[in-house]
């Protein structure tokens, strides 16, 4: 069941962000992935709040980095918002915010499954920048095959070196209450 909750939770993410950036309205995909970060604290709560807010400052710097690196390779065009070229804009950073968010949970076993996570990554990764042109927030370059083959290198080595970063991360442990005094 919590496995659904999450995959949920994503896909409702995704498409925020991405409905968001196609029709001008940035701050839907911003604001849904801060109230799915909000839940999963509060769903989470027995994990460590350091540990969840790691990974998703990790999975922030390395997506910024990512695909400010295939942007800047001309491998596709983002709607813009806020943040100048050839930078990752912010909704394409709440998207791996919200990433992040299955990384330690329904998707832990790919940290120890690195072939499967390029695997993965080879085939979900491009598929979800050609959903993304086809909702009109993204536009991949000509030729377009070239680029999608580009995109799946890159999300094949992305995906494992990611889940690689968050199994090496430490297990920090859970927040205890402070103790009372007698």
């Amino acid at each position: 069941m919590i496995t659904l909750l999450y995959v949920v939770g994503q896909t409702a993410g995704w498409l925020a962000c991405i409905y968001g950036a196609a029709h001008e309205r940035h701050w839907l995909g911003v604001l849904a992935v801060m109230a799915l970060l909000v839940l999963h604290l509060v769903i989470r709560a027995n994990r460590s709040l350091r540990r969840i807010l790691t990974v998703a400052l990790m999975s922030l710097l390395f997506g910024f980095c990512f695909d400010s690196l295939l942007i800047l390779g001309r491998v596709y065009v983002p709607v813009r918002w806020l943040v100048p070229v050839p930078w990752a804009t912010i909704w394409l950073m709440a998207l791996w915010v919200n990433f992040a968010l299955i990384v330690d949970v329904p998707l832990r076993w790919l940290q120890q499954h690195l072939g499967v996570a390029a695997v993965f990554g080879a085939i979900f990764g491009p598929a979800a920048y050609l959903a993304g042109q086809r909702l009109g927030a993204i536009r991949i370059a000509e030729p377009i095959r070239f680029h999608v083959a580009v995109l799946a290198v890159a999300w094949a080595l992305g995906l494992a070196a990611l889940m690689l970063a968050a199994r090496w991360l430490p297990a920090f442990p859970p927040r205890t209450s402070a103790p009372t005094e007698s």
